[in-house]
């Protein structure tokens, strides 16, 4: 698993169209079109082939529980983002893993997850301090 991780003053997407790529992709049902959050850490994610989900999950979990103390701020927005490996999981594991996160993150933080399996429009105005970005292998 990848991750790339913001802190955000503002985070913004809107679902444009559903992915055909790669060839297994399963786009999830659209429930909200659009999404917003204030004060926040972005974390856009990837699953790779042979990733421990769990592993992975506990993880990412304890970095975005590690960074929102740091900034202060308990919302969490996650983001599927395919963009940063060649060798993507199926995407059964891709969600699966997102929604492992996203349930364990929701213990005492405010938790915002993106659509999985669409092309997204999306603004991150990114706080501009030391430790506002970071990348993270799991």
């Amino acid at each position: 698993m990848r991750a790339l991780l913001f802190h955000c003053k503002n985070y913004k997407t809107k679902v444009e169209t559903l992915a055909n790529r790669p060839k297994d992709i399963e786009p999830e049902e659209v429930n909200e079109k659009e999404q917003s959050c204030e004060d926040c850490v972005v974390a856009l994610i990837t699953v790779e082939k042979g990733d421990n989900i769990k592993k992975c999950c506990k993880g990412i979990t304890e970095e975005l529980t590690k960074m929102s103390q740091e900034v202060g701020h308990n919302n969490i927005v996650i983001v599927p983002f395919a963009h940063l490996s060649k060798k993507l999981a199926d995407t059964t594991k891709g969600l699966e893993a997102l929604n492992c996160i996203e349930e364990t993150m929701n213990n005492g933080h405010r938790v915002m997850r993106a659509h999985f399996g669409s092309h997204k429009a999306l603004l991150l105005d990114i706080y501009g301090h030391p430790g506002n970005a970071r990348y993270r292998e799991f």
